[in-house]
């Protein structure tokens, strides 16, 4: 009887989630659609990152030829294809760390391994961040880079 609760609160729990995501409009009170000619064709990167994933540098003061934006473009869209699976898996884990807690003789042994699955494919994603953040700074000019050291140590 316990089981069929649980399954029931869990059906519940993720139907639940599947119907509170974001309308066809975008996040936000005013959409999210495009801006612009450099944004045409960027509709996955607009759902993930947000309307602007380089107001920081122009906040540091940094302009960008339009030749460093879309390569700064397709370096966050590259890290958007391999960082999803990781997601997904990290998602997965965290569903059978669940379900494992809702059996009545929860099997300790498979927490840990599943735990420590779970902890390998968090680093992966911070790895793959890591590196898209120096693929980015790398598009930068040596000026740019510099106008971007002297800005992140105010």
């Amino acid at each position: 009887m316990k089981k069929v609760v649980y399954i029931a609160s869990l059906i519940l729990i993720l139907s639940l989630t599947l119907l509170g995501q974001p309308g066809p409009m975008g996040p936000g009170p005013h959409g999210g659609g495009p801006r612009g000619p450099r944004h045409r064709g960027r509709d996955d990167f607009d759902k993930r990152l947000g309307h602007d994933p380089l107001q920081f540098f122009r906040r540091a003061g940094i302009i960008l030829t339009d030749e460093q934006a879309n390569k700064m473009y397709d370096i966050a869209i590259k890290f958007i294809t391999e960082e999803e699976p990781i997601r997904f898996e990290i998602e997965r884990i965290e569903n059978s760390i669940r379900m494992e807690l809702m059996k009545e003789n929860t099997d300790r042994n498979k927490l840990k391994e599943l735990i420590k699955s779970k902890k390998e494919q968090e680093a992966l994603r911070d790895y793959l961040r890591i590196v898209r953040d120096l693929d980015i700074i790398n598009v930068l000019t040596p000026e740019q880079k510099a106008q971007l050291n002297s800005c992140m140590m105010k």
